[in-house]
């Protein structure tokens, strides 16, 4: 039989001391180091096109919704947040969402359903502010979702950029 042979601690040792200076030395090195707390409700998040925010539905600069109710950015969404009811209608385009539903307190804000929208019809906005008082107020509707065309153009822009790569 084999017999382990110990190493003997010193006295600084058996007390902890190197390990305590050790970690003391880290939070002094810290203290002193440039701060990257940001005061944020005075503040704001830096955003450029870049940045996933909430999903909007893209409206079109005649008033028409550019969604036509397929149906893939709900079986695309891993979280279930999406909801999808689609009509006839006599446009062109055949079918509109009648009711369009995002659960943003489930939506994880991955962008799946912009990637899988045939029609760029939902996209990312910039819009990070995310807080209400009440469960039924963070499911927006097809009204609260809606945005024009004009004011989502830096992220459709970027989509179509990163896109092309393929």
């Amino acid at each position: 039989m084999a017999i382990v042979k110990r190493k003997e601690l010193s006295i600084g040792e058996k007390l902890y001391l190197p390990a305590i200076f050790r970690g003391l030395s880290m939070t002094f090195r810290q203290m002193f180091k440039k701060r990257v707390t940001r005061q944020y409700p005075e503040e704001p998040l830096p955003v450029n096109e870049v940045t996933r925010g909430q999903p909007r539905l893209a409206v079109n600069d005649d008033g028409t919704i550019r969604c036509v109710s397929c149906g893939l950015c709900e079986a695309a969404c891993p979280a279930y947040a999406i909801t999808i009811d689609g009509q006839e209608t006599d446009r062109f385009i055949e079918r509109e969402p009648e009711r369009f539903d995002i659960d943003m307190l489930r939506c994880i804000l991955c962008g799946f359903c912009e990637e899988a929208c045939p029609k760029d019809a939902i996209l990312m906005s910039d819009e990070l502010e995310l807080a209400d008082f009440s469960r039924e107020a963070l499911i927006y509707d097809v009204e609260r979702l809606k945005r024009p065309v004009s004011q989502l153009r830096p992220r459709l822009d970027y989509v179509y950029k990163v896109n092309e790569r393929w």
